[in-house]
Formats: structure tokens, C-alpha cells, sequence
């Protein structure tokens, strides 16, 4: 595959004679196959061409994604892991939230990041999606948390002090209406963290549809640093600090697309990982087993390769932290309505410029 930045080499979206699936604007493709991408030419963000219906997507995400028992998605040593990371999680946002407040994780998984900030004093309320999960984290962590859609949900506003995306937005079909319920939900002083994958990384451009964070079906869109920016101003929110690095996810994320230079499906080991019947298939093979060795090599050059974000600023991973916009403020627009989405062109000189909506390309 190759990147060009001629004008005019996207094609207009087959889906709904050219319809965005977040705005209903123009969408042009950027990568074709299996999935194929498409950028809006009104809002500019990128997303899978045809989502999965609604009923599909929720599905997904019971049974088989968390373990009906404990709300488990990986092997247990590796949940542990995870548990240690909430820790991080917490310690990242009391410098700069120190409260004790109310906290909102939204797509909260197993609860851990709830029930360490309810250990600290704090009114934790989770939402989540995965019944397995949510009745998990009641029963074994006792947070409280919600089944069912942010937006629908009947929540008091101005009530939260800090509210959470940790790798949520991407998997939403409706990610604008998720951040203005969370505009509304937020006090004035609140703090708002968002952390996505970056579709500006190099793992992107080199591997197309075998890069990591694509994870189809479960990703419907995909952020480069100024769409997203461009999407929490629009919704009401001030961006103070951008981080590009996780050591939660960025070293994992860079060995899992070193092997996924190897033929066959990727993102075998991710999935192998898994506490589910296919990590247990997974498992007994072989050729899963030569994938375990490759990561143990693997493991300190994709550290060493991650890190270089810090120093060159192209992550795979982005975690934005934020403020609610005050009303009044020079700038600002009195409504943080964003039913339809106005274009915003990448300035010339920013670092992921090669992705403008007008031309950017893949061809194989």
C-alpha cells in the first residue's frame, strides 16, 4: 500500500448514496476492502462504511465479550494487570480533579476504575453496555452502575466533577451525542478525559485493515488529533493537555502490529488473550503458541518504538483531558447543539495533515 496526497483520489461512499453514518453528510473513502473506511466531508471524521445494526453491536458486547461469572475479558494474570492500570487511571485524574466528587466512567467495564475512586471517597457511578459485566461490578466491586446509553440515561446535571471515555467513543455510533450528554453532566470546573486510538499512527498507514486498533467490528470510528479536537469543540469543551503515549496500551499495541506483519487473521494473540471459548480455541494451536514466543522477543523493541512518541508525537494511542467551556466565553457559541456538524479543514501544517478530508488515499 501506498499513501498519496494528490487531490481528488477519494471515491464517494457507496453507503447510502454517499452519506455519512454520524451527520448524514458527503463521505468520500480513504480505505478501501474489507472494512472499508470512509472521511465525511462535513464533520471530517472517519468511520467504517456500514455499521453493524444496532441490535448486532449490542450483542457483541454480552456474553462472550465479559465472562457471565466475573465480568472478565482476559486470563486472569492479565486482569490483574488491568486492575493495576485503574490505579494509574485514578492517580492521572485526581491531579487534576483532586475532589473527592462524583465520578462518571462511561463504558465502565468491570467497575475497577469506579471502585478504586470509591475506595478515595468518591461518588463513583459507572454506565455500561454489557449486562455481564455491569452486574459484575455490583456484585463483586459494589459500584453502582447503569445498563444503557449515556444520552437516554436521566442523570441530574452540572453533577459530576470528572467523566471518563477510556477507549469508548470509538466504539460509538453516536459519539457527538455522547459528549454533549456529557457537556451537560459536567459541573463548570468539571475535568473531562477522553482516550482513543490514533488513526494518524503509522500502524494505520502501514497495515490498513490489519492494524491492532481497527478491531472491526467492534470500532465503528476513528479519531486523528485534530477531528477529535474539532468534535470537543463542538461539543462544548476546551482541550488543556493531549497526552500520546499510554504504557497501558501503547507498548501492547505496537507488538501486537510487529505481528501482525504475519500472514494469516490478525490479531491472534489479542484474541488468545481472551477469557472467552475463542481464546480457549486459540490456545491449543500452535501457530498461537509461536505468536506468545514472537511477543516475549518482541516485547522491549515495541517499548522502545512506542516511546518514540513521546519525542516525535505520533502515538497510536491519544488521551485528551479537558475542561467544560464556560458560558459567555470569547468564542464560545451559546448552544452546544451538534445535530449537524459544520466541515473543518486540518491546519496546513499540522502532524497528521496527510489525513486531509479532501485528500487523502490509500491504493494497494
Amino acid at each position: 500500500m501506498s499513501l498519496e496526497t494528490a487531490p481528488g483520489n477519494c471515491r464517494e461512499s457507496s453507503q447510502r448514496g454517499g452519506a455519512c453514518n454520524l451527520c448524514g453528510g458527503k463521505a468520500a473513502v480513504v480505505l478501501d476492502g474489507a472494512p472499508t473506511l470512509v472521511r465525511c466531508l462535513e464533520c471530517g471524521l472517519v468511520s467504517l462504511d456500514r455499521f453493524p445494526p444496532p441490535a448486532e453491536r449490542e450483542a457483541r458486547y454480552q456474553g462472550s465479550y465479559y465472562s457471565e461469572e466475573r465480568g472478565e475479558r482476559f486470563l486472569r494474570v492479565f486482569e490483574l494487570i488491568v486492575g493495576f492500570f485503574a490505579r494509574r487511571r485514578m492517580q492521572a485524574i485526581r491531579k487534576r480533579a483532586p475532589g473527592p466528587g462524583r465520578i462518571l466512567d462511561v463504558g465502565c467495564g468491570r467497575g475497577n476504575l469506579l471502585e478504586r475512586f470509591q475506595k478515595n471517597g468518591w461518588q463513583a457511578v459507572g454506565t455500561q453496555i454489557s449486562r455481564s459485566a455491569a452486574n459484575a461490578a455490583r456484585t463483586l466491586r459494589g459500584v453502582e452502575v447503569i445498563v444503557g446509553e449515556l444520552p437516554e440515561l436521566d442523570l441530574p446535571p452540572s453533577s459530576f466533577q470528572a467523566i471518563t471515555f477510556f477507549h469508548v467513543l470509538e466504539h460509538l455510533a453516536r459519539p457527538a451525542e455522547y459528549l454533549q450528554k456529557a457537556h451537560e453532566l459536567l459541573a463548570d470546573d468539571g475535568l473531562l478525559l477522553v482516550e482513543v486510538p490514533n488513526f494518524a499512527s503509522p500502524a494505520f498507514r502501514l497495515l490498513g485493515q490489519r492494524s491492532f486498533c481497527l478491531d472491526y467490528p467492534n470500532h465503528l470510528v476513528f479519531f486523528t488529533p485534530s477531528s477529535l479536537r474539532d468534535l470537543l469543540d463542538r461539543s462544548g469543551f476546551a482541550v488543556e493537555e493531549v497526552s500520546r503515549f499510554s504504557l497501558e496500551y501503547s507498548p501492547y499495541t505496537t507488538l501486537q502490529n510487529l505481528i501482525n506483519f504475519l500472514p494469516g487473521q490478525p490479531n491472534r494473540l489479542y484474541r488468545a488473550l481472551s477469557n472467552n471459548r475463542e481464546g480457549v480455541c486459540l490456545r491449543r494451536s500452535p501457530w498461537t503458541w509461536l505468536h506468545f514466543m514472537l511477543g516475549a522477543l518482541l516485547f522491549l523493541p515495541a517499548l522502545a518504538i512506542s516511546l518514540t512518541a513521546l519525542r516525535f508525537g505520533e502515538g497510536n494511542t491519544m488521551r485528551l483531558y479537558c475542561r467544560k467551556k464556560t458560558a459567555g466565553a470569547k468564542g464560545e457559541k451559546s448552544t452546544t447543539s451538534i445535530c449537524r456538524l459544520q466541515p473543518t479543514l486540518p491546519h496546513p501544517r499540522s502532524y497528521d495533515s496527510h489525513l486531509s478530508l479532501w485528500t487523502f488515499s490509500i491504493r494497494r
